[in-house]
């Protein structure tokens, strides 16, 4: 229990750090790390979102028209509430974990274990500055523009795909969803994308940073633990998102009183 207490209160600190501190992305050093950290995160993963996006978006469709026997207004109403606001950030949340998270886990926990940390602090350079703010940054500015390319690729990659194999009109459902989206669905994901990011970089410095042990076996497991902790982070995010804009939490289970 002490330990769960001990990472959460690490984790917030690096969180209230990062926000504290985004002035020093100004300076030279920790803008170098900052694309850096948005061109591996960002990207460099776009190329394997295509096919996954398309084949959830025409999935959705093809199962709403032809299992359900709906109609294309309602095939692009679900694409609407399942890709844009649900669907869309976790799968670019778990792209970035699986890619990025890992990544700097394993990054600054060789940097821990080889004394490159101990070393800036000795040189008076803040690691924090230095190594968590740019990947906290870098991370939720990434995130946020792989679930809009996401949510492209899934809704138009879904709604052409579907015009030629269920033969459902292209032009109707692209009237459906002009007529149906709004603002606001783009606004909600764009937010929860943008937490999602900070959530997984702030896990995934903070076990970095805290490898247990100095041997080079405390690498990979600072890198599992990362990924654990960051999907369960990003899973509760999404569940408190959806109580606050749906009023329901785990599946029906908790709803809010009207």
């Amino acid at each position: 229990m002490f330990a769960v207490y001990r990472e959460l209160e690490g984790s917030a600190y690096l969180a209230w750090h990062a926000i504290r501190r985004l002035g020093v992305l100004r300076r030279p050093p920790v803008t170098e790390e900052l694309v850096r950290q948005i061109y591996f995160t960002g990207a460099s993963a776009t190329g394997g979102i295509v096919l996954r996006g398309a084949f959830i978006g025409t999935l959705i469709i093809a199962y709403v028209i032809e299992v359900l026997n709906a109609d294309a207004g309602l095939a692009v109403k679900m694409l609407l509430w399942v890709v844009l606001r649900e669907v869309g950030p976790l799968i670019a949340a778990v792209l970035v974990i699986q890619r990025s998270g890992t990544a700097v886990a394993t990054e600054l926990a060789l940097r821990e274990i080889s004394g490159e940390i101990a070393s800036l602090r000795r040189m008076r350079i803040d690691p924090y500055d230095y190594l968590v703010v740019p990947r906290v940054a870098g991370m939720a500015l990434s995130n946020a523009a792989l679930t809009l390319y996401v949510q492209l690729i899934a809704v138009g990659g879904g709604m052409v795909l579907s015009s030629l194999i269920i033969n459902v009109p292209f032009a109707e459902m692209l009237g459906m969803f002009f007529l149906l989206a709004s603002p606001l669905d783009l606004v909600y994901s764009f937010i929860k994308s943008l937490l999602f990011g900070v959530a997984i970089a702030v896990v995934s410095c903070y076990h970095g940073l805290n490898p247990r042990g100095h041997s080079i076996n405390a690498v990979p497991q600072a890198a599992i633990r990362a990924v654990t902790e960051a999907l369960l982070a990003v899973m509760l995010l999404n569940v408190v998102f959806a109580y606050l804009v749906y009023g329901v939490a785990f599946f029906g289970l908790v709803t809010a009183e009207q």
